[in-house]
């Protein structure tokens, strides 16, 4: 098993606590964006979509930075224990 240094186990589990906030404001705007399209305002609910597709983009860049990681640290890769 390769040695991981206890910084790059801090990054990890920062990375780890981001992406619970990242799922969250993913949620948070896809439904921000269904209300405005259901309330008639298209052209703010596709912005707000965006912003929402941002977050998802922006939680499978940090979850591969994690499984990187894992597999650095010869460790399970993390997103496979969740299946």
């Amino acid at each position: 098993m390769v040695e991981c240094s206890d910084k790059l186990k801090e990054v990890q589990n920062a990375l780890k606590k981001e992406l619970r906030g990242e799922t969250d404001g993913a949620e948070r705007y896809k439904l921000l964006a269904d209300i405005l399209s259901n309330q008639g305002e298209k052209d703010y609910a596709d912005t707000i979509l965006l912003i929402h597709q941002a977050e998802v983009m922006h939680k499978k860049v940090i979850e591969v930075l994690v499984d990187a990681i894992d597999l650095r640290c010869g460790q399970e890769v993390s997103s496979q224990k969740e299946i």
